[in-house]
């Protein structure tokens, strides 16, 4: 009886020891989803002729947070290789069985400095909003509610929603999700703007 409960100990120990290595040492602080609408940028250029075309709304969805390190990984003077951030956007719009249309987007940001106020960027096109609001244009007064989940290493450090921490995109039955129409930052036409404002994005 003692070996099995010395063994039993043991197990548990080493579970606890290898869920706490395996436990990531970033900190991620996470703020509000700013979500705003945003025109096409107009360009000129010399030698390709001129088209007319009226610019259009977007939507920006700009995530501010920072992340701490420890010593080891660098510390205040380090970076992250990556981490993963999914955004989920509920617009005030239902389909004809009365569920109301989310966007997801995932997204890997990399090359993340610590200890700095870092920006992630992602977008919506005018297209696909003119699809699931069945309007033209768009305005903050079309969010319904937001929320957003970062994982590193598989792992969720970071959450928050305008609906309190509850994630509330799990829900599914009342939602119709809309996957693969959040944009990268380079697969619009801002993607040569703003310099290092925002941290470089590649799509899941």
């Amino acid at each position: 009886m003692k070996i099995h409960t010395a063994l039993a100990i043991l197990a548990f120990g080493v579970g606890t020891a290898s869920a706490q290595t395996a436990a990531p040492a970033v900190k991620v602080d996470g703020g509000k989803l700013e979500i705003k609408s945003i025109q096409t940028p107009q360009f000129q250029a010399s030698n390709v002729g001129e088209k007319r075309w009226r610019p259009k709304d977007w939507m920006e969805v700009d995530f501010s947070f920072q992340i701490k390190l420890p010593q080891s990984a660098g510390g205040r003077n380090g970076a992250l290789d990556s981490l993963a951030v999914t955004y989920y956007i509920a617009l005030n719009a239902q389909t004809k069985d009365g569920k109301y249309e989310v966007i997801k987007g995932a997204f890997n940001y990399v090359d993340i400095p610590a200890s700095e106020d870092c920006h992630a960027l992602a977008y919506v096109s005018p297209a696909t909003l003119r699809r699931l609001l069945q309007k033209d244009g768009f305005t903050p007064s079309d969010i319904k509610a937001w929320g957003y989940e970062v994982t590193v290493g598989g792992q969720r450090i970071e959450g928050n929603s305008s609906m309190g921490k509850a994630p509330w995109w799990e829900k599914t039955e009342s939602f119709s999700m809309n996957e693969g129409v959040m944009l990268a930052k380079t697969e619009t036409p801002f993607g040569i703007l703003w310099g290092d404002y925002d941290v470089s994005a590649k799509k899941q």
